[in-house]
């Protein structure tokens, strides 16, 4: 038996358990102590008083002892001069703000979790006061023999080209490693996932790495909007649309923008024309407006959007295409900030349209911001509206306080304090091999091979468009009864995939590789007929590609 190993396993689970082993391995090495010196010097035992007084002085030396040993090695570890042998834990690269959740997620998990960082971070586990882009520092932390990596880095403007120097070097030391290892890459930027879309080669072929990558709020959109029933459910016979307006502009609101785009297909459209609408409402929204079409040429040349300046003027884009308006979101922007009579009347007039399903998000950084923003929405918008409010403080007391209060509708939260345990434990890379391993058996039914070894062979362009297929499906099985027409969920299906395309750059036009352009981003009846009904698999596989 591994004596070091037993004693460190003891030390971690409770101060009682800790004081008894060293109870008991004082009292073996002093009972072998009184034996010897007995057998050596030829003196008789000690009596029992004498046993007992002698033992109890030994216990408090030795205990002493050792517990000074110990804080010693712990601090020793904790400042990475020591080094701990470990295998199959968690490593943590860096210790930005999600450290915290992601210790939480891993609560009760069996696993030692060791953190590289050179901050100065205090919890229970292993700490590394090392550098975590060095190849050396990363073997130090035993990063060959790790069953998971989280690569979240430190809170920062460099924070996104750190993390992706750090894969460089795992991608190159892991090249070593006895066996496959998954790890986590967590991203900030917007423009930092785009970069990734555009390239060709798939880095995770090199060595043991299988790399999945997450932008921060596009991830913690997903958490509110992706299997909840936050979103309404809108069916075919129904005439009524989505209108989600979005307090805020940044990235927070963009994450939100684009996953609700991608997501909310609803089958009454190819009836009604009623098409999902996003409304943002900011100050110096001008500006916003031309970051965002910039950014997104290919969606807003095909995209109806309307600016609404401070005066209340409008200007309206329409479609630059021959074969119509086919897409089925459209985009207000309001140049206003939210307590103006200018923002307080337009979504007071949303949420008396009986038409309108309002969805309000407030995506403000700051928490006082947010807080005003929430309390002071035009009345009649906490009785029609679902609400939610992005929030990434320690704890969500106030929002209790606000909900039991009765005054403010429900309001959930989006970038909750449990906003990573889906990073650790990943559902959406899950549900998004399940729906690349579909797709893969249909096009090609004689494939043997698994749906994780098929995933890691992907584009990240082809792995984001598999996710963003899986997480549409939890709503669409909401919005559609099984009696519906395949017709209604194949053209619907067709209509999100074209804004997954266009979400990633693409752009309508003869399909090309090199420029991001594909020919199928067109109206859905003026598809081939084979491409009409190649869809029908993603009904069928619904419940598989959502639930395994």
């Amino acid at each position: 038996m591994d004596f070091k190993r037993v004693v460190k396993s003891a030390w971690s689970n409770g101060l009682a358990k800790k004081l008894l082993i060293l109870l008991g391995v004082s009292l073996i090495i002093f009972v072998i102590g009184v034996f010897l010196g007995s057998w050596v010097l030829g003196e008789k035992t000690l009596g029992w008083k004498g046993f007992l007084s002698g033992y109890v002085v030994f216990a408090v030396l030795f205990i002493s002892v050792m517990i000074n040993v110990f804080k010693s090695t712990a601090e020793s570890m904790r400042k990475g001069e020591k080094h701990c042998d470990v295998h199959g834990h968690v490593l943590v690269l860096g210790a930005g703000h999600q450290l915290k959740s992601i210790l939480r997620a891993l609560k009760g998990d069996s696993r030692t979790i060791v953190v590289v960082s050179r901050r100065d971070i205090d919890g229970r586990f292993i700490h590394y006061k090392k550098d975590y882009e060095s190849e050396e520092d990363l073997l130090f932390a035993g990063v060959l023999l790790a069953s998971q990596i989280l690569v979240i880095g430190e809170d920062g403007p460099e924070r996104d080209s750190r993390n992706l120097h750090c894969v460089e070097v795992l991608q190159s030391v892991c090249e070593k490693a006895p066996r496959d290892i998954h790890c986590h890459l967590l991203l900030t930027e917007p423009s930092t996932s785009e970069v990734l879309w555009y390239l060709k080669s798939v880095e995770q072929d090199k060595g043991h790495l299988l790399v999945d990558v997450f932008n921060e709020y596009e991830f913690m959109s997903e958490q509110l909007l992706v299997g909840t029933d936050f979103l309404p459910a809108i069916r075919e016979a129904d005439n009524e649309r989505l209108h989600v307006v979005l307090i805020g502009t940044g990235p927070i609101a963009q994450a939100v923008a684009f996953s609700v785009v991608n997501i909310c297909h609803y089958p009454n459209y190819k009836r009604t024309n009623l098409k999902t609408c996003i409304t943002f409402v900011d100050e110096d929204c001008e500006k916003w407006v031309d970051r965002l079409v910039v950014s997104r040429m290919g969606l807003f040349r095909l995209s109806k959007y309307t600016y609404v300046d401070t005066n209340g003027n409008k200007v309206t884009h329409e479609p630059e295409t021959a074969r119509g308006d086919y897409l089925d979101v459209e985009w207000n922007f309001v140049d206003a900030y939210c307590e103006a009579d200018l923002a307080r009347n337009y979504i007071a007039g949303l949420a008396a349209n009986p038409k309108e399903r309002l969805v309000v998000c407030i995506c403000k950084e700051d928490t006082s911001k947010a807080i005003s923003t929430l309390v002071h929405l035009p009345r009649a918008v906490y009785d029609k509206a679902d609400i939610a409010v992005y929030w990434r403080e320690s704890n969500d007391e106030i929002i209790k306080h606000i909900n039991e209060s009765g005054m403010y509708g429900y309001v959930r939260i989006m970038g909750d304090i449990d906003e990573m345990k889906e990073f650790v434990h990943s559902k959406r890379v899950e549900r998004g091999q399940r729906a690349n391993y579909v797709h893969e058996r249909n096009t090609h039914p004689a494939t043997r091979e698994t749906e994780e070894k098929m995933w890691y062979r992907l584009s990240e362009a082809d792995k984001t468009a598999a996710i963003y297929c899986a997480n549409a499906l939890p709503l669409r099985k909401r919005c559609f009864d099984v009696t519906d027409d395949d017709y209604l969920f194949r053209e619907a299906e067709h209509r999100r995939w074209m804004m997954s395309m266009l979400l990633m750059g693409y752009r309508s036009g003869p399909t090309d590789a090199r420029t991001f352009t594909h020919q199928d981003i067109v109206p859905f009846d003026r598809l081939p007929e084979e491409l009409k009904s190649k869809d029908s698999y993603v009904l069928e596989n619904a419940d598989y590609i959502m639930n395994g």
